[in-house]
C-alpha cells in the first residue's frame, strides 16, 4: 500500500501515484552530486528509479507498477550559465519553463526561450525535453529538438554523460542530443539542458476569430497557411458550438500592426468575426487560457496531417463532448483533456485517423490503460536502436523500460 505522506506536496511524485504507480521512496537532490549518489545507490541495490519533474506528461513513457525511488528534480532549478552575446544558456533540469523565461526577461532588453507547453509554470525543462512537449510557438520556432543545443545527464551508475554543446554545429556522426528527446526517463537522468536563447521581439499582438461552420474554418486556415502572414502560433478550440481561432504575432511594431489587420480582414472574408489586441502579456495569457484545461485530468495528443486537423478536432470533441480539445493548427497537433478515458475511447480516437495517417500519443493516462496501449515505436527501431543504447546507459534496468 502506498504511503501518501512520502509524496505529499511533491507534485511529480503525487502525479505518479495518481496514475497508479506505487512509490516507495522519494529523493529530491539539489545538485548533480546528490543525484549521482542516489543513482549509485540504486544501481548497487538494483532499485527502480523514476525521474519526475512537474508531473505534467508522465505517460509519455512506460509507467511501472512499483517505483522504489521517485527522483524529483525540482530542487535542481538554477541557471548554470547565460551567454547573452552568443544566445545560449545552460539550465538545470528542474527549472520550470515559466521560471526560465522570467529570469531571461530581466536581462538587458529581455530574452526568452520560445517554449510554451501546457502548464509551463510547472513543466520543467528536463521534463519538457524528456517528453518532447511543445506549445503554440512550435509553429514559428520549432519543437524542442530545434531549440536544444546539448544535454547533460547521468547514467544508471551516476556517471556523467554529455552530448552536444553550446554552439549549433557541435557533433559529428549521430546527434544523441536529439535522440534522447522523448526518451521519457528510460535511458538516463537528465540533469541539464543547453538551449538557444532569443531576444524579446519589439511588439506582439493576439488576434481572435470565430467561425460557426467547419468548412469556413478549413478554408480560412488553408488561406492563412498560404498567406505571407507569420504567426508565432495558431490555436483552435471549440466554444459554444463555434470554432475559436487564436493567433499570436511577434515582430517589429509596424509589422505586427499590419499582420493583425490582415488576419482580421481574412477572417471576415471567410465568414468569421475577428478582433485583435496588442500586448505580449495579452498574447501569452490568451494562449495559456486556450491550451490549458481548468482542471488537470487525463490527456492524449493526436498528430495528424495539417489539413486534417480541423476535421479530427471536431470528431474528437464529438466523441468526448465534456473534454477540452485544442488544435495547434499550423502543426497538426491536437491535445485532448478529459476527466476520464477508457480503452474503448482511445480505440475510437485512433479510429479517427485516415489509414493510419497520424498517431495518438499518451500524455497523462493511468498505467492500467497504458499497459494495453500497444507498441509506440517500430519494433526494429526498438530492437536495433533503443535496446543497444539502453544496455549502454542502463544495463541493470533501474530506469523504466524503453517505449
Amino acid at each position: 500500500m502506498t504511503n501518501n505522506s512520502l509524496t505529499k506536496g511533491i507534485r511529480g511524485a503525487e502525479a505518479l501515484e495518481s496514475l497508479g504507480v506505487r512509490v516507495k521512496h522519494v529523493e529530491q537532490p539539489s545538485n548533480e552530486s546528490e543525484a549521482r549518489a542516489v543513482l549509485a545507490k540504486a544501481s548497487r541495490e538494483k532499485l527502480v528509479v523514476f525521474p519526475v519533474g512537474g508531473g505534467t506528461a508522465l505517460s509519455a513513457g512506460v509507467l511501472p507498477e512499483n517505483v522504489d525511488i521517485a527522483l524529483d528534480t525540482t530542487k535542481m532549478n538554477a541557471v548554470a550559465t547565460f551567454d547573452s552575446a552568443n544566445l545560449n544558456m545552460i539550465i538545470q533540469a528542474g527549472m520550470t519553463i515559466g521560471a526560465i523565461n522570467e529570469y531571461l526577461a530581466g536581462h538587458g532588453k529581455g530574452f526568452r526561450i520560445p517554449l510554451d507547453p501546457p502548464f509551463s509554470d510547472r513543466a520543467t525543462i528536463g521534463g519538457v525535453y524528456a517528453a518532447n512537449s511543445s506549445g503554440p510557438s512550435r509553429l514559428r520556432f520549432g519543437s524542442v529538438r530545434d531549440q536544444v543545443l546539448g544535454v547533460q545527464a547521468l547514467d544508471a551508475y551516476g556517471n556523467e554523460v554529455k552530448f552536444g554543446g553550446r554552439v549549433v554545429k557541435n557533433v559529428s556522426g549521430y546527434d544523441m542530443t536529439k535522440f534522447l528527446i522523448g526518451s521519457a526517463g528510460s535511458l538516463c537522468l537528465i540533469t541539464g539542458v543547453i538551449m538557444r536563447v532569443y531576444p524579446m521581439p519589439g511588439a506582439a499582438s493576439i488576434c481572435e476569430a470565430t467561425f460557426s461552420k467547419l468548412d469556413e474554418l478549413e478554408r480560412f486556415l488553408e488561406a492563412l497557411r498560404g498567406s505571407f502572414l507569420l504567426p508565432s502560433g495558431v490555436v483552435v478550440d471549440l466554444i459554444n458550438g463555434g470554432y475559436h481561432v487564436i493567433a499570436g504575432f511577434e515582430d517589429h511594431s509596424l509589422a505586427v500592426e499590419r499582420e493583425s489587420k490582415d488576419f482580421v480582414s481574412m477572417a471576415t472574408k471567410f465568414g468569421g468575426r475577428g478582433s485583435s489586441k496588442a500586448g505580449r502579456q495579452e498574447m501569452q495569457e490568451a494562449f495559456r487560457d486556450a491550451i490549458e484545461p481548468k482542471e488537470e485530468g487525463i490527456s492524449v495528443k493526436i498528430t495528424v496531417p495539417i489539413s486534417q486537423g480541423p476535421r479530427v478536432l471536431a470528431a474528437a470533441k464529438k466523441l468526448l463532448p465534456q473534454s477540452k480539445a485544442v488544435l495547434y493548427a499550423g502543426n497538426g497537433v491536437i491535445c485532448v483533456y478529459a476527466s476520464q478515458m477508457d480503452a474503448g475511447i482511445t480505440k475510437e480516437l485512433k479510429g479517427l485517423l485516415d489509414n493510419g495517417s497520424g498517431y495518438v500519443i499518451p500524455v497523462r493516462l493511468h498505467r492500467t490503460l497504458l499497459s494495453s496501449w500497444g507498441p509506440r515505436v517500430d519494433q526494429k527501431v526498438e530492437q536495433y536502436v533503443l535496446q543497444p543504447i539502453k544496455k549502454q546507459l542502463d544495463p541493470l534496468g533501474i530506469f523504466p523500460p524503453v517505449i
